[in-house]
């Protein structure tokens, strides 16, 4: 229920921000930005770039200053990759470090033993479209 209720309030948050160009990324690229919402905005703009550019820079995103940041860039995750690796954006850096340690060990290719397999409803975006020219 946590997450449902912070995925919403990021939803939110996201959403009903007034019409400023400068909170409206138009790329990933602004994953970079000082500013926090753009960031958070940008996340979810690497849909046309392949996931070893896109998946690596949203781990690092994981260890952002802002919450919402790291929020979107926790949920972006989990959309493309179906896994969660125990990580809780909202937690205190210590808290956090163990779950990005074990983002990191996934992309280095050394999957935690206690890694759960994606869900079927959530697959990686590239299973889903192999399956669908299937």
């Amino acid at each position: 229920m946590r997450r449902s209720l912070a995925a919403g309030i990021l939803l939110l948050m996201l959403g009903s921000s007034p019409g400023c160009g400068m909170t409206k990324p138009r790329n990933f690229r602004k994953i970079e930005h000082p500013a926090p919402m753009v960031r958070a905005r940008a996340l979810s703009l690497g849909d046309r770039r392949p996931g070893s550019q896109v998946v690596p820079a949203l781990v690092a995103r994981l260890d952002d200053p802002d919450p919402v940041v790291r929020l979107a860039a926790h949920e972006e995750l989990k959309k493309r990759t179906g896994r969660d690796f125990g990580y809780v954006p909202w937690e205190e850096a210590p808290e956090r470090q163990a779950a990005v340690g074990r983002w990191r060990d996934w992309l280095g290719g050394k999957a935690p033993a206690d890694a759960p397999a994606p869900s079927p409803q959530h697959q990686p975006t590239t299973q889903i479209r192999r399956t669908i020219r299937k």
